[in-house]
């Protein structure tokens, strides 16, 4: 089997990387060869103090943004494959084994794992369970700009050493511009794995459900902006939406009228509201990087 490193982005994670890296630790069927490297982005909470109680490796990249924290443990790795995932993130006791087993055919390049949302308790966090953020199976196989998150991605290290590693100057819709460099260089198919099973923890909270579709637009715009050869932008988008946006923001009230008559439920009406919001935040952070050419997310940091 070959060498396997697994790299883990973290910024003030303390409530989560203990559990994370107790699962990666305690993996069936894991690689002999397999690393664990752990690159801090400037935590100020006890996140560094809990990973030292683990035998993985840390290190530390001051500059900020998930991009440049993986692009450090990329170039630490001493193995063949380099497997991501985040610091919210519970992997399942196969995990490991199912997301490197593709590689035993040299052709394949990149992979996809499920991922699963940890147990939704809020409205914020039933919203994203539902619409399915992290749908890899769907993401891998979209006709323009296939791709996989980087919660919970596979590739080979020299391919990804090839193209450069992630591109440092986006904050959101880093992977997605990795995956499209990689697959351009290396024209191959994505295989999604669903074996490969993790949990993600979703904001659990509406402000930061908001800053994420905030974020989350910037990046999108950010792509159109790169690649206007690929992604077009024009008055027939803007039309498409302005129609959204309007469809989403009468929708909730209007379930509220088919409530009071028994035909709707508080959960349509919940999620309803919810799409409303991350639309709304996620289009305003879109049109503000178009504007302006910067991240400009309130309240600071995107992660």
């Amino acid at each position: 089997m070959r060498s396997v490193s697994v790299v883990v982005p973290v910024l003030n994670g303390a409530a989560t990387i203990g559990d994370m890296l107790n699962a990666l630790l305690h993996q069936s069927g894991a690689p002999q060869q397999f690393e664990i490297i752990v690159v801090d982005n400037g935590s100020t909470d006890s996140t560094c103090a809990i990973i030292e109680k683990f035998a993985v490796t840390m290190l530390h990249e001051p500059k900020r943004g998930p991009a440049a924290a993986r692009n450090r443990g990329l170039r630490h790795a001493s193995g063949e494959i380099i497997v991501h995932l985040d610091a919210d993130t519970l992997p399942t006791r196969s995990w490991l084994r199912e997301i490197v087993a593709p590689f035993a055919d040299p052709d394949v390049i990149l992979v996809g794992g499920k991922t699963v949302p940890f147990r939704p308790d809020t409205p914020a966090e039933r919203y994203v369970a539902r619409v399915g953020l992290y749908n890899a199976e769907f993401d891998a196989a979209r006709p323009i700009f296939p791709f996989v998150a980087s919660v919970n991605m596979a590739t080979r290290r020299l391919a990804a050493l090839a193209v450069g590693g992630f591109s440092e100057d986006m904050l959101t819709a880093e992977d997605m511009d990795f995956c499209y460099r990689l697959l351009r260089q290396f024209p191959s198919r994505i295989v999604y794995q669903s074996s490969a099973v993790l949990f993600h923890r979703n904001r659990s909270a509406d402000t930061a459900l908001c800053r994420q579709a905030w974020a989350y637009g910037e990046g999108a715009a950010q792509l159109y902006a790169r690649y206007p050869d690929v992604l077009r932008w024009g008055a027939a988008q803007t039309m498409t939406v302005c129609r959204t946006l309007a469809a989403r923001t009468a929708r909730p009230p209007l379930l509220r009228i088919a409530r009071s008559l028994g035909s709707t439920s508080d959960s349509e009406i919940e999620f309803a509201r919810y799409h409303r919001m991350w639309t709304w935040w996620y289009w305003r952070g879109f049109y503000s990087y178009r504007r302006y050419g910067v991240n400009r997310l309130p309240g600071g940091e995107t992660r």
